[in-house]
């Protein structure tokens, strides 16, 4: 991204000394632009692109392979908290592994039921009780599994008289 000259100079990213070679943020062609101030200024940037990228490259394509290597790359890496990360990984490497190889697997039945709840509890100000949540959720579950049985017979739900 190219900044405007008046920018650069408020900034302090201009030629402050005429003899030096290296202005921080100044690419060869004598342009400032925000990406080499910042890998001038502050190296650990372009280690967190880096590592951004090498991320989303085994996750984005579902290579198994690839975070093997993203493991081994980042394990012992100067930035604890980029080695923290995959060492973290290489605990979870069986689910981690599956996330890659069954991407088409979701959890989310279990997380809208989780919404259910927290949704009826809301509701009742925190007066129900487990057995009250219980009943409620078992009644909701009975009264979708009537509605499919309505709507399967029928084929649409305005003819069943549900809305």
């Amino acid at each position: 991204m190219n900044i405007p000259l008046e920018l650069v100079n408020v900034l302090n990213w201009g030629d402050d000394a005429p003899g030096e070679d290296k202005v921080p943020g100044k690419n060869k062609a004598g342009e400032a632009t925000v990406d080499n101030y910042l890998s001038d200024m502050h190296p650990v940037c372009g280690h967190m692109v880096q590592f951004g990228l090498d991320y989303h490259n085994f996750m984005d394509n579902n290579d198994p392979a690839a975070l093997l290597e993203f493991i081994e790359k980042y394990r012992n890496s100067s930035y604890w908290r980029l080695a923290q990360f995959a060492n973290g990984l290489q605990m979870d490497i069986d689910a981690v592994r599956n996330t890659l190889l069954r991407p088409d697997i979701s959890n989310g039945t279990v997380e809208g039921i989780n919404n259910d709840i927290k949704r009826d509890k809301r509701v009742c100000c925190g007066k129900a009780k487990i057995d009250l949540l219980s009943a409620k959720m078992l009644l909701r579950q009975i009264g979708k599994g009537i509605r499919t049985i309505i709507n399967g017979a029928t084929g649409n739900r305005a003819a069943a008289g549900i809305t």
